[in-house]
């Protein structure tokens, strides 16, 4: 009987093991994945993004002793739909409140995607500022597609397009003695995140992402910006560590936001620092 027992007691732990591999979060650093959570499992993800630049800050720590914004968020498994996803997300900056649903489409050996829907919301009163609207609120619509290039370098692309922006129905700014903008930026946003991960060991993996700048951007300003420059690209970059059923990974970037229409955009709160101006952040991931 205790042979039988400890036999039941291997394989129900196996099965365990089996079940926590078969999910993980669908995020990388901001972009979203095409993994998903099956069955009816349940990921948690909090996110902490450090406003103050690493520069010339060493008696703040790097930045550590400034404002930072962090963000909590849920994915749920549709166990009776497989790679459906119901999502929720919660961030300080502009108190904004994201939620959606992504379906994983595609999982074969060297491809993977998937189709993701959300609504944005900043929970703060609507008002116009000199780098764009506060208090705005839209859709995104993504297709995460992950490209195996080998079983350990994974190269992700992430077409994006976000139905309202802070600058949405406003007249975009131009350098100092560019001909002036006469007519308001109308619609969304398309753009094209980029992203690679490399696991160069078992648990330990570096990740990056890069945001291009949007094309009605190239010959626009921040409206506080008088030294001639324009929006700008944003990146992210960092080391993630994976352990049984989490993922840390630190970071350093010029985009202090984390959702789709903070980073892709182009333009929230006056478009992504200058690279110089990177700082800290780090996302915590746990699957239950």
């Amino acid at each position: 009987m205790p042979r039988k027992l400890l036999s039941l007691a291997c394989a129900l732990g196996a099965a365990g093991a089996l079940h926590a591999e078969s999910s993980d979060y669908p995020l990388a650093i901001n972009l979203p994945t095409a993994e998903r959570m099956q069955f009816w499992d349940i990921g948690l993800a909090f996110t902490h993004r450090f406003v103050t630049p690493v520069k010339d800050h060493g008696k703040d720590v790097y930045g550590l002793d400034g404002y930072a914004y962090a963000g909590l968020g849920f994915t749920f498994g549709i166990k009776p739909v497989p790679g459906l996803n119901a999502f929720i997300y919660r961030t300080a900056d502009n108190k904004t409140f994201t939620f959606g649903l992504q379906q994983q489409v595609l999982d074969l050996d060297s491809i993977r995607m998937a189709v993701r829907a959300e609504r944005f919301d900043e929970v703060v009163k609507a008002t116009s500022t000199p780098i764009g609207r506060v208090g705005v609120a839209g859709g995104v619509f993504q297709l995460p597609t992950e490209i195996f290039l080998t079983d350990d370098l994974i190269f992700s692309v992430v077409p994006t397009y976000i139905t309202k922006t802070t600058t949405t129905d406003t007249i975009l700014a131009v350098p100092p003695g560019a001909a002036p903008n006469t007519s308001p930026n109308t619609g969304g946003v398309f753009n094209v995140g980029l992203g690679l991960r490399f696991g160069f060991t078992e648990k330990f993996s570096f990740m990056g992402e890069f945001y291009p700048r949007p094309s009605k951007f190239s010959h626009a300003t921040p409206g506080v910006v008088t030294d001639g420059s324009t929006y700008r690209p944003g990146f992210a970059a960092g080391v993630s560590y994976r352990t049984f059923k989490h993922r840390f990974t630190l970071i350093g970037t010029n985009v202090p936001g984390t959702t789709a229409n903070q980073v892709l955009s182009g333009d929230y709160g006056g478009g992504p620092r200058s690279s110089s101006q990177w700082s800290i952040g780090f996302n915590v991931v746990r699957v239950f």
